[in-house]
């Protein structure tokens, strides 16, 4: 599965931002919840999916917008289930390493 992949790098932190591409551009509002799929945050290069959750280990954090990107990332036990959240059907996962 391709995905689109942002790495930012400042003030010591590495944020990995992988977003379907489909969404990129996009956002979504549910009640007081806005999930803003920004060009700045989350545009970058288009990688494979094993690629980006590869960089799980050098991220501060890491930032997944995307219903198959969410799910196989729970898959793979990056992410619990119930820390997902969804807007307008959705998927959105942050994972911290700390």
């Amino acid at each position: 599965m391709k995905v689109i992949l942002n790495v930012i790098r400042a003030q010591g932190m590495t944020l990995v931002n992988i977003c379907q591409a489909e969404l990129l551009g996009k956002v979504f509002r549910e009640g007081e919840i806005i999930l803003n799929v920004s060009e700045k945050f989350y545009g970058g290069q288009e990688v494979e999916l094993d690629y980006a959750f590869s960089l799980i280990d050098e991220a501060t954090v890491m930032s997944i917008v995307g219903n198959c990107v969410v799910e196989e990332a729970i898959k793979r036990g990056l992410v619990h289930k119930d820390a997902v959240i969804s807007v307008e059907g959705v998927k959105f996962a942050q994972v911290y390493n700390v």
